[in-house]
């Protein structure tokens, strides 16, 4: 009887991490842009708009690009695991996003990934069409 005990605590454990947001965040940091607060302003106003169209996929992954420039696109790419609901996700990205200025200011790139939720901004294509 006690194996039986033991499954039902682990199984127990495992059902309050699903649908809840993992916030540990990892950073990484690339290039640095010529016009960091112009750059900057952009970068944010994209993602945040981003994160509310990501959050609404049956997916819970998206990608787009969006010109900054005449010359320059930005490329960017959120994901939530399949635990999370829309309004979970939508809440996970936009922290993550909030964590960009810490990790990624001014750069070219930057991506903060967590257990639960990934953004990635880029001045190149990130994935092939």
């Amino acid at each position: 009887m006690s194996c039986v005990n033991e499954v039902n605590n682990k199984l127990q454990e495992m059902s309050t991490f699903f649908g809840k947001i993992d916030d540990k965040l990892y950073k990484i940091y690339i290039y640095d842009v010529d016009d960091v607060t112009t750059f900057n302003d952009k970068v944010n106003k994209l993602l945040s708009n981003f994160s509310y169209k990501e959050s609404q996929t049956h997916k819970l992954y998206a990608t787009g690009e969006s010109k900054l420039e005449e010359s320059k696109t930005l490329y960017y790419l959120a994901q939530c695991t399949r635990d999370l609901s829309g309004p979970v996700c939508k809440k996970c990205l936009d922290d993550a996003i909030r964590e960009l200025p810490n990790c990624c200011d001014g750069k070219q790139g930057g991506r903060v990934v967590g257990g639960s939720c990934y953004v990635r901004y880029e001045l190149y294509p990130i994935i092939d069409a």
